[in-house]
């Protein structure tokens, strides 16, 4: 256990029987009232992001997570199988756990898992994963004033818009944290 004085930012702490990580920290003191921090957490089980003070003299007991980066393997069911490339072994993690569930996984991707005590926690994804254009729409004659767009599914079901000029077969790069299209791969 620790003082609250001792929280910073990227720091994993085991708060309410969950472990998190602090977003964000402020110390504040008013006059002869004791310090307090001011802090945003985010659970690595829900994924919830909450503000919590702590006062000076508040204990929190800090945590040891540890990340590994692993390769998708396959789903199956409700959950998909990582493998760790050092050791081969194969880790199934439930597809709640992972952003976006199945639409970003691929097997060319690297993943970094974050595990505490030995269990899985969260997935997180690369910033951006490139796909192949499965099916896709034909472009409308007149339609291309300004950036007009169509509707395209990628090799993971995943739907998106994407430029006209993009056909089946291509692969295109996308924005794992908002779905969109970005490039053009080559």
């Amino acid at each position: 256990m620790s003082l609250t004085s001792n929280i910073n930012k990227g720091m994993y702490i085991l708060f309410k029987g969950e472990p998190h990580v602090v977003l964000e920290r402020q110390m504040t003191s008013q006059g002869r009232v004791s310090a307090f921090k001011k802090t945003k957490l985010k659970s690595l089980v829900t994924g919830r992001v909450l503000d919590q003070t702590f006062k000076s003299t508040d204990k929190v007991e800090e945590i040891d997570v540890e990340t590994k980066s692993m390769q998708y393997i396959y789903v199956d069911g409700n959950e998909a199988y990582f493998m760790d490339p050092a050791t081969f072994e194969q880790i199934p993690v439930t597809l709640d756990l992972i952003a976006g569930g199945t639409s970003y996984l691929h097997p060319d991707a690297k993943y970094v898992m974050m595990f505490y005590d030995g269990s899985p926690l969260a997935v997180n994804l690369p910033p951006s994963i490139t796909l192949e254009i499965t099916k896709t729409t034909g472009a409308v004659k007149g339609n291309t004033a300004t950036g007009a767009t169509k509707n395209a599914t990628v090799e993971t079901g995943y739907q998106l818009q994407v430029p006209l000029f993009i056909s089946e077969g291509d692969k295109v790069s996308i924005n794992t944290s908002t779905g969109e299209y970005t490039e053009k791969a080559n």
